[in-house]
């Protein structure tokens, strides 16, 4: 029988291809969440390992992995395009967790995690009301794990990787929403939510979740109409615009209707 644990076996090369691509999805996925990459913007497979210091092969597989959860798209003869922030994008996770977040209700945390959501509690209430990056990005660190303690204590793998998926989007849509001037998200009652899950108290910690959806909505709508990207701007301009730092050697062309069909579409350029 194969023993992992035997000593006879050679200890796992940290630079083997499997760590490598997994370095690679991982550092990818970060930089498409935190808008590193920024929303709509499209590079190529050369243009991204240079950027990042990884292996074209890396990147390749990284991509297609992103590509399959929806993160990425490939673009014939341009390259990969991030996917974009959109009304019709935040609506639809909005409607999703909607539907899926009431399964929290059903969770059963253990000592250990409702102790664990305590102490967190404690620190979300210490950062709360400060603006800084640091104390922004360490809060929402903190939240997050709070609601993956949730999610676990619910017990359904299927629900929990779809959640996941979900809050990923979420976080970078707020992300990409910060560049809107807009006050820094405050998510719900962290202190309330761990009490109601120490109690095990199914009908309140759904309210709790679908009033900090509520509260998201508000907040990305009021986001999205400071928010100074372009509408109407034909392909072929969209193109042209500065691609993570790079132009498109495509003539220098400006952004605009094509006068013929008046069709265009969506640009991240020029948001603030």
């Amino acid at each position: 029988m194969f023993d992992p644990s035997s000593p006879f076996l050679e200890p796992a090369d940290p630079l083997a291809p499997a760590q490598k691509t997994s370095f690679a999805e991982d550092r990818l996925k970060l930089a498409v969440q935190t808008c590193e990459l920024s929303p709509g913007s499209v590079a190529t497979e050369a243009q991204i390992a240079d950027r990042f210091g990884i292996g074209r092969a890396g990147v390749r597989v990284a991509l297609a992995r992103l590509s399959a959860v929806g993160l990425v798209h490939p673009i014939r003869r341009a390259g990969w395009k991030v996917l974009p922030v959109t009304g019709a994008l935040i609506g639809d996770v909005i409607s999703a967790r909607r539907q899926v977040e009431p399964s929290l209700g059903n969770a059963c945390p253990d000592p250990d995690a409702v102790a664990r959501m305590g102490t967190l509690a404690e620190m979300i209430e210490v950062l709360e009301g400060q603006s800084d990056p640091a104390s922004i990005i360490t809060r929402r660190g903190y939240e997050r794990e709070m609601l993956d303690i949730l999610m676990d204590a619910e017990g359904n793998r299927l629900i929990a990787n779809f959640l996941s998926g979900l809050w990923d989007h979420s976080d970078r849509i707020l992300r990409f929403l910060d560049t809107s001037h807009l006050h820094p998200f405050v998510a719900g009652n962290a202190r309330a939510l761990a009490e109601a899950a120490a109690k095990r108290d199914s009908t309140g910690i759904v309210a709790l979740r679908m009033a900090e959806i509520d509260a998201f909505r508000e907040y990305a709508v009021t986001g999205l109409m400071r928010n100074r990207t372009e509408l109407g701007v034909t392909a072929e301009a969209h193109k042209a615009s500065e691609n993570n730092g790079q132009q498109w050697p495509d003539g220098g062309k400006t952004t605009g209707t094509d006068p013929k069909t008046g069709s265009g579409t969506m640009s991240n350029k020029g948001a603030t």
